[in-house]
């Protein structure tokens, strides 16, 4: 009887075991699988934080004012670009405005620079590198402690410019992309003109400025003005980079001594025809002009015999004035005249340039350009 109770016992303690592992079993896999469940909704949350703070999508926020191609956002978030003495942010927004139409903005990791723990991108337009971005940590933070990010700074990359120089008179204006040329812009004065070699002996004349006008994104506008306050023309030297200014003319001087200026030259044209008397041109000359002695040395017998000529077409094609007391005139004219032996008229053409200085308040001949 005591054997069997024994070995009744022990059959009831190993059901109760059993029994309690399975509960036991049964609640492990349900804690299990709400851990799993909360772990794997962990997984998926934190990867959708992270994802969501990578630093190319902050990037890709910051190229939507690349892709509008509108200079002005992009230099407000920008840099300052250095530029040069005359060229205005408003001269390089309306370049770069010019230089992003039509391309494709694109974006790239910048390699030697760019970690995870300083983004650093290489904005391209139509595939030539154009910005640098880069990115830093924000002072607070996403879920789960993963860093946000915001614009360190944007920097645009050094962008193909061109240096220009400029000539001109130091009597004449010029302002560059409406910047006036300053002193300060000289890098070189008291050049000499061709006008300096026929007046020099009567009067002195302003010599010449070489300015360093600095680099320019885009061809400068230039305008130069005289003290007469005449416009003057500018020209350009391709091979030497540089901009030429002359000295202008003088509309009211112009009117008030053309006629004086005709009457000379025709009367040289008649002189050098034989049909002036020897002394016909001394009132246009200075006292003691070694030009006109040379004149008067010339032979004046190698024109055929001819009837006197008349004078038509003459005018003043060119004017320059380089004081109040120095100009100089081109004067075309043609002299007709009928020569007996080919029973013909023939037109004899003078096109000169002739240098005049006031000498006691009246114009006289300083030199005269015959090449």
């Amino acid at each position: 009887m005591r054997t069997e109770k024994r070995i009744t016992g022990k059959k009831k303690k190993g059901r109760g075991y059993w029994i309690f592992l399975a509960v036991w079993s049964v609640l492990l896999a349900g804690a299990l699988a709400v851990f799993l469940r909360w772990f794997y909704t962990f997984l998926e949350d934190y990867q959708r934080v992270f994802e969501e703070t990578r630093p190319i999508l902050y990037q890709n926020e910051v190229m939507k004012i690349f892709h509008t191609k509108d200079a002005e956002q992009i230099l407000e978030q920008a840099e300052p670009v250095e530029l040069g003495p005359f060229e205005s942010r408003e001269d390089f927004a309306f370049f770069l405005n010019g230089y992003l139409a039509g391309k494709s903005m694109d974006f790239g990791t910048k390699a030697g620079e760019h970690i995870e723990e300083r983004p650093v991108y290489v904005v391209t337009a139509d595939e030539v590198p154009f910005a640098v971005v880069r990115l830093k940590k924000k002072g607070e933070t996403a879920a789960y402690g993963l860093p946000l990010w915001e614009t360190d700074r944007i920097e645009l990359l050094p962008m193909v410019t061109k240096g220009y120089e400029l000539l001109a008179p130091s009597t004449v204006a010029v302002t560059v992309n409406g910047i006036p040329v300053t002193e300060a812009a000289v890098e070189e004065r008291g050049i000499r003109g061709r006008a300096e070699g026929y007046l020099e002996a009567y009067t002195q004349i302003p010599s010449y400025n070489r300015y360093d006008l600095g680099q320019f994104h885009q061809e400068p506008e230039l305008y130069a003005a005289n003290e007469a306050g005449e416009p003057v023309e500018i020209s350009y030297d391709e091979a030497a980079h540089c901009y030429r200014a002359d000295f202008g003319g003088d509309r009211v001087l112009e009117a008030q001594v053309e006629d004086y200026v005709i009457q000379v030259m025709s009367d040289y044209a008649m002189y050098v025809s034989n049909d002036a008397a020897y002394d016909s041109l001394d009132p246009y000359f200075p006292e003691g002009s070694a030009l006109l002695d040379g004149i008067k040395r010339n032979q004046r017998k190698w024109f055929d015999s001819h009837r006197k000529p008349e004078i038509k077409n003459q005018e003043v094609t060119e004017f320059t004035v380089y004081s109040r007391d120095a100009f100089c005139a081109r004067v075309y004219l043609e002299q007709h005249m009928y020569v007996t032996f080919t029973r013909k008229t023939e037109v004899v053409v003078t096109d000169l340039q002739v240098y005049f200085v006031r000498k006691d308040g009246a114009w006289k001949v300083a030199g005269i350009a015959f090449v």
